[in-house]
């Protein structure tokens, strides 16, 4: 299965002077998780688009992640070039919301 991108908000407590020190202390410490919430990324803080996830396979980066998901996610607009009959015709009902009438 492929992984996805997923931001992942995990509340800690910390014994600390100040906020600064709770912070590095944080990120030194074997740590129990006492709350954990994901979604999937659907984009990336500015400061974290040039970092590399936490478990990831490879080398991308966050927003080279989100990029290429959206490019998959959303196909090029169109690949096959049709008719001008059939694009013709595809403008019109696009355009044309009339009900169409018998007769």
């Amino acid at each position: 299965m492929e992984k996805k991108l997923y931001r992942v908000k995990v509340v800690l407590y910390v014994m600390a002077e100040n906020a600064s020190d709770a912070c590095a202390a944080a990120t030194r410490a074997d740590f129990d998780i006492f709350e954990c919430v994901a979604r999937k990324a659907e984009d990336v803080d500015p400061e974290w688009k040039d970092a590399i996830p936490y478990n990831a396979d490879d080398e991308r980066t966050c927003s080279e992640i989100i990029d290429h998901q959206k490019r998959i996610s959303s196909p090029a607009t169109q690949i096959i070039k049709l008719p001008l009959y059939v694009e013709a015709t595809m403008r019109g009902f696009k355009t044309d919301n009339r009900p169409f009438l018998h007769g």
